[in-house]
């Protein structure tokens, strides 16, 4: 009994940490390449080694603009912005939160 109790307390333990490795939380600062708002997609180019990262849209993505609308009609094509996202494996990228450094056009 203690075997089989250790055995489903180690497989649970490594059923969590799987899951925690597969979201990894990242930031990404560049530039809006497009934004699709009806579609809930966004593609930014990184301004440090041109990583291009295609995000979806959910309802919880916060959208943080100084001076602006925080929504995502202040996000436009050419702006600057810092987005938080989570990585998970099998599935697109989800935007946590979209911080808008500078315009765009």
């Amino acid at each position: 009994m203690k075997a089989v109790c250790g055995a489903a307390l180690l497989a649970l333990c490594t059923l969590v940490v799987a899951r925690a490795a597969a979201h990894e939380e990242r930031l990404l600062v560049g530039k809006v390449e497009t934004i699709d708002v009806a579609r809930k997609r966004l593609v930014v180019v990184g301004a440090e080694g041109g990583e291009r990262r295609r995000l979806e849209m959910t309802p919880e993505t916060e959208t943080l603009a100084c001076r602006a609308a925080p929504a995502l009609t202040a996000v436009s094509a050419g702006a600057l912005v810092r987005v938080k996202y989570v990585e998970k494996a099998g599935s697109p990228s989800r935007a946590e939160s979209i911080l808008l450094l500078g315009g765009g056009r």
